[in-house]
């Protein structure tokens, strides 16, 4: 796999799936309701439900998804602002293929 820009079959072939992630975001959205005003979520909130947009909109394309995952990549830039300039999809996919070989 080409680490500087992965494709999203790269990116996302050890990925759970879809339906999990939203399970996942879901839950861990609703620990908000629980905590105190102000609490942010960690980046992994943020690179996990780009890189889920992505998958949706990658499998089910639209302009509502499109707008969606594009707008998330753009958070996740605003947060971590790489080196380079480059499509904020595939930041997200970079970020999230490096993701998931840090933690296996």
């Amino acid at each position: 796999m080409s680490d500087q820009w992965p494709t999203p079959e790269q990116a996302y072939a050890n990925a759970p799936t879809i339906l999990s992630e939203i399970a996942w975001a879901a839950r861990t959205a609703r620990t908000l309701a629980t905590t105190p005003c102000f609490t942010a979520l960690d980046r992994e909130f943020y690179l996990r439900k780009a890189a889920l947009l992505d998958r949706i909109d990658l499998t089910a394309p639209g302009d509502d998804t499109d707008t969606l995952a594009y707008a998330a990549a753009l958070h996740l830039l605003d947060m971590d602002p790489p080196a380079v300039i480059c499509d904020p999809r595939a930041y997200v996919r970079q970020q999230y293929a490096r993701t998931l070989t840090d933690h296996q």
